[in-house]
């Protein structure tokens, strides 16, 4: 395998499938493997992933350790309550899952007509009838800049998260496409209610770009939570034309995010 992308006391580095979703799921997960990462965050794109979807050989490969719920066609799942109940059930079916990202229901009226249990929840382990290792992170989104007056939506999203008994996946691109400082932005998150850090770059508007291809204080932000002690999980996300085509290049590319990713980690638990 390489390296382990887990150093001692270190953050685990899972590399989500969404970055090479155009390939088989089991050639995901051995490059993965090839490539030196801790697991994998699974993308819940299909209705027909499901506890009896036969993953195990996947998990054999290369760990499933997180799940992304659904983001989108919600419809196919019977709506998003239901999407979220059927990612904890195929959650709770794999041994070394223990965590599931979300992205919390849009604010439009509409979708806060549609999802108002959402605005009820204030256990959501209990409610989507998780086991007791399953943990739950809202995902902060891209944010328009708002009223002046009105309140920081990253303070929103914690304390929606304290009131939902979930914690927090910060994803570093949709914080920078927001304009925010992504290093005070981080220092603002209570390390206990982090659970999760989805990773690449961005420019403008344009995120999930390779680390490096952006605008983003990449390095310096890793050795914010390398300094702070953080060890939950890191999933790299990028966009799948950010690999060649060649799945042995693929590799040395990950390999060489991997790495860099660790060597940043490891100067700031130094620091």
């Amino acid at each position: 395998m390489g390296d382990e992308a887990l150093g001692p006391g270190g953050p685990p580095i899972l590399l989500s499938a969404g970055c090479l979703f155009h390939l088989p799921l089991k050639l995901i997960a051995r490059i993965g493997r090839e490539a030196g990462f801790a697991g994998m965050e699974l993308i819940m794109n299909s209705p027909k992933l499901t506890p009896e979807a036969g993953l195990e050989k996947i998990n054999e490969i290369l760990p499933i350790r997180s799940l992304h719920a659904p983001f989108r066609d919600w419809a196919a799942w019977g709506g998003h309550l239901n999407s979220w109940k059927a990612t904890t059930a195929l959650a709770n079916s794999l041994p070394q899952a223990d965590h599931i990202t979300m992205h919390p229901p849009g604010s439009k009226l509409a979708n806060m007509i549609q999802n108002r249990w959402f605005e009820k929840a204030v256990d959501l382990p209990l409610l989507l009838d998780a086991k007791g290792r399953i943990r739950f992170s809202l995902e902060n989104m891209p944010w328009a800049e708002g009223s002046p007056f009105g309140r920081d939506p990253l303070d929103r999203l914690t304390a929606q998260c304290r009131d939902k008994n979930v914690g927090l996946t910060f994803d570093v691109c949709h914080m920078g496409v927001s304009g925010r400082d992504v290093l005070h932005a981080i220092d603002k998150v209570p390390v206990d209610l982090l659970y999760n850090v989805h990773f690449s770059d961005a420019v403008g508007f344009t995120e999930h770009l390779t680390p490096g291809a952006g605008a983003l204080p990449l390095d310096d932000f890793l050795k914010r939570l390398g300094k702070r002690g953080y060890d939950r999980y890191i999933t790299l996300e990028l966009e799948p034309s950010a690999f060649p085509d060649d799945i042995d290049r693929t590799i040395e590319v990950l390999v060489r995010l991997r790495q860099d990713m660790e060597t940043q980690l490891q100067l700031g638990r130094g620091a």
